[in-house]
């Protein structure tokens, strides 16, 4: 390859307003829908590509502004030169100095490199917005500060033939493809590299396949001389109408072709005829047959190198997990820089951290962030502990950290009652961390990748000293200093189960366990069975007859059978009567901070935590 997109600053593109990343080979765009991504893929294809498909809509306006025509969308690319191992190297190589020439070539401090300045803006004379490209001749720390060659800049021949671009968006399918002569299938399916003498012979005998079709069908005759009629009128005495069933002419003939496929004993199939996952996917791979192509025909030349870049969106589109994790791979094989957008936890399981790049909105504006090495835990435990359970996590706008699966299973319950409909609706997702020793890879996590976070936990002295040390130790401040973080707390040192029944809600949950055992009696029968037995080896009998006794009895039952008797007692709370006390003291403070990280303050649905 030879060289690679390493650097990218984009200012005032559709909802990016100032957006600075570095790019490696491989590169995994995440995110929710509409924070971006797909508008970071269309700058580098406009970068690279030189589009001229643009307009208003692509310049970022700010809520409330009015697009002013003399504002402008900038985006800065850096290219610089790479060994075969994709590391940055201080010059470019022979071929590559050939290709971009000191025309476009630089120096620094850190080697050589090729800077492309795009700017879209409004053309007077054509009534239109374009984009014109210009040399950037000192990268510096910003888009305003960057020195830029002042007159306009085109690419020069090599540079189009060497430099090549590949988009494809979330929408392709292969039966387009098939009918389009500009697709990747049309283009490749178009270049027959045989000789004249061949093409004469292979033209001359579609001609006679076509002739004898007719000849052999009435109805075609009957067809062209009827259509033939059209030349009396539009035409003159030498007018001919030709129908061709298939085509005559070797470039003509992608135009007429289908791929079938066969599955097992099943009859064989037109691709049209299955399903949008295959037809995505059979697209990608004609694009790989094209760029295969395309590095056969420089084979030729030792010294020629092509750079290629693969843009796509949502590689998983339509396909089961294992036919994910299998088109991933064949991108991974891809022969050129990777930078691809997706929803897929699956793929980002299949990469390495250092090329995830999370983007998400704030106030309307894309931002993004690149993973970093994080020194106080391994990318070992981080994968093993969060991404391969719960990568569904960078996804989302708030994340509810809890230490247990009873808090899992109960707070979606009190959620829906809360804000009339489930987590994922406002992109909140609950977490159970497994245990109150293992918040700090959900943490690093959520920092590296900017994702906000509320820790709903135990009160044990214990438990909360240790919260606060994975959050001291991730964020490297002082807990009590840094009122943004958001650790709610059970009161009085009592765990989830504990709060239920301090908080008045025993008869409630009585009730739900008996109706659970299907025996009203239950908890009698149970208060009778162990009372006076040990609590433990060396420990002291269970005395349930004194004044608290049926309350430390339910403690107790509670305590051992928590993910059994969580769900239930938690519908018996919101089947309540009484609104005021169907959710729990704790979860609605829960809730409060909740409203405040989802931008909710001044809504309407604020009242119900007042």
């Amino acid at each position: 390859m030879g060289i690679a997109l390493t650097k990218i600053r984009i200012s005032n593109f559709r909802s990016i307003e100032l957006l600075s990343l570095e790019l490696g080979i491989s590169n995994l765009l995440i995110g929710q829908n509409n924070s971006g991504k797909t508008n970071f893929l269309r700058a580098i294809d406009i970068a690279l590509s030189g589009s001229m498909d643009v307009s208003e809509d692509d310049i970022y306006v700010a809520n409330g502004e009015r697009l002013d025509r003399t504002k402008t969308a900038i985006i800065d690319i850096m290219l610089q030169p790479v060994d075969g191992n994709s590391k940055v190297q201080s010059k470019f190589n022979e071929h590559w100095t050939d290709v971009f020439t000191v025309d476009w070539i630089n120096t620094s401090a850190e080697g050589s490199f090729v800077g492309i300045r795009t700017v879209i803006q409004y053309d007077v004379s054509r009534d239109a917005y374009a984009t014109t490209r210009r040399r950037i001749m000192q990268w510096a720390d910003s888009i305003a500060k960057t020195t830029v060659e002042n007159k306009r800049v085109a690419f020069n021949e090599d540079m189009r033939k060497y430099m090549q671009t590949h988009y494809l968006n979330a929408h392709r399918d292969i039966v387009e493809d098939l009918r389009n002569r500009r697709s990747y299938f049309g283009r490749v399916t178009s270049d027959y590299d045989i000789s004249d003498e061949m093409k004469f012979e292979i033209e001359k005998q579609l001609s006679d396949v076509n002739a004898m079709i007719i000849e052999n069908n009435k109805s075609l005759q009957q067809t062209k001389k009827r259509i033939s009629a059209i030349g009396e009128t539009i035409g003159d005495a030498a007018s001919n109408v030709e129908i061709e069933p298939i085509a005559r002419k070797l470039s003509d003939l992608s135009r007429g072709m289908d791929i079938i496929m066969k599955d097992g004993a099943a009859a064989p199939f037109p691709i049209s005829r299955h399903g949008s996952g295959t037809r995505s996917w059979i697209s990608f791979l004609t694009l790989a047959a094209f760029v295969e192509n395309q590095n056969e025909k420089l084979r030729t030349d030792d010294d020629a190198e092509q750079y290629f870049v693969l843009t796509m969106e949502e590689p998983e589109a339509h396909l089961h997990p294992q036919a994910q994790r299998q088109l991933f791979e064949q991108i991974s094989d891809f022969p050129g820089q990777r930078i691809v957008s997706t929803h897929s936890p699956y793929l980002i399981t299949q990469s390495a951290l250092e090329d995830v790049i999370c983007f998400s909105k704030r106030e309307g504006k894309t931002i993004a962030t690149h993973y970093e090495a994080d020194v106080h835990i391994s990318e070992a435990k981080l994968f093993r502990e969060v991404i391969n359970t719960r990568a569904d996590i960078l996804f989302a706008s708030v994340i509810i950290l809890c230490e247990g699966i009873t808090e899992e299973l109960v707070l979606p319950v009190f959620f829906r009652e809360r804000f009339g409909c489930s987590p994922f609706a406002k992109g909140v997702t609950i977490v159970n961390v497994g245990g109150y020793k293992n918040y700090k890879p959900f943490l690093s996590l959520a920092k590296q990748f900017n994702i906000r976070w509320v820790i709903f936990s135990d009160g044990e002295a214990g438990v909360v000293e240790s919260v606060k040390s994975d959050i001291e130790s991730v964020f490297a401040t002082d807990i009590e200093a840094t009122p943004m973080l958001n650790i709610i707390t059970i009161e009085n040192g009592d765990d989830y189960e504990k709060h239920l029944i301090h908080s008045g809600y025993s008869d409630l949950i009585i009730e739900a366990i008996c109706e659970i055992k299907d025996d009203e009696t239950f908890f009698d029968r149970y208060i009778a069975m162990h009372h006076g037995k040990p609590k433990g080896k060396n420990k002291p009998n269970r005395d349930y007859e004194h004044e608290n006794g049926r309350e430390e009895a339910l403690i107790n039952l509670t305590s051992k059978n928590k993910p059994e008797y969580g769900l239930p007692v938690a519908l018996k709370l919101i089947g309540q009567a009484n609104e005021s006390r169907r959710i729990p003291p704790a979860v609605v403070r829960l809730f409060s901070v909740l409203v405040k990280e989802l931008g909710e303050e001044n809504s309407a649905s604020e009242e119900g935590v007042r």
